[in-house]
């Protein structure tokens, strides 16, 4: 007497039930990280330049008073794998519109002190200044989910384009180019 029959499944049949089931998680984990801001004003953020500040430049950095440019939030922790890969292209991008109103700036959301984040901030290499939320509150207040999560700016303030994640270059790119169009300026 031999053991109980086994029935198999098709290979076809497994390798689609395979297939469904990781695109049914990706479009799930896509729009569950979609930001909720992107097409509206962005919330206020008022935080201390923590590292890679130029003498020349502010001590604080008010949303507000950036009106008229296209600004660049990179929100990062020093743990995260992702934002430190994230960091030369987005230092190249800094670079490639240095000539524009585009201002940069990452935004460390860990609850460590100055010293630990200004170590994280040069061993990353970034070029431009990181600010910190140390209490999380601009996180919240943006609905910062993953890192790093890479936040675009319009003049008007409203937030054109986010992703998170290892961002694209080009579509990156793109998104700044575009926030700089000059019939967005007069919004």
């Amino acid at each position: 007497m031999s053991g109980p029959s086994q029935r198999s499944s098709p290979k076809w049949f497994q390798w689609g039930l395979i297939s469904a089931i990781l695109v049914a998680v990706y479009f799930y984990a896509d729009s569950t990280h979609r930001s909720p801001l992107v097409g509206k004003k962005a919330p206020p953020l008022n935080l201390s330049v923590a590292a890679g500040g130029a003498a020349e430049g502010p001590a604080r950095v008010r949303l507000s008073s950036l009106r008229g440019q296209v600004v660049v939030l990179d929100f990062w922790a020093s743990w995260c794998t992702a934002c430190r890969k994230a960091t030369p292209m987005l230092n190249a991008l800094h670079e490639e519109f240095a000539g524009d109103e585009v201002s940069f700036f990452a935004v460390n959301v860990e609850p460590i002190d100055r010293e630990r984040l200004q170590l994280a901030h040069a061993t990353f290499g970034t070029g431009f200044p990181t600010l910190h939320d140390r209490a999380g509150a601009v996180q919240r207040d943006f609905a910062i989910r993953l890192l790093p999560t890479i936040l675009v700016i319009g003049r008007d303030g409203v937030v054109d384009f986010a992703v998170s994640g290892m961002p694209n270059e080009s579509k990156l790119r793109d998104a700044i180019a575009q926030a700089l169009e000059p019939e967005r300026a007069n919004l």
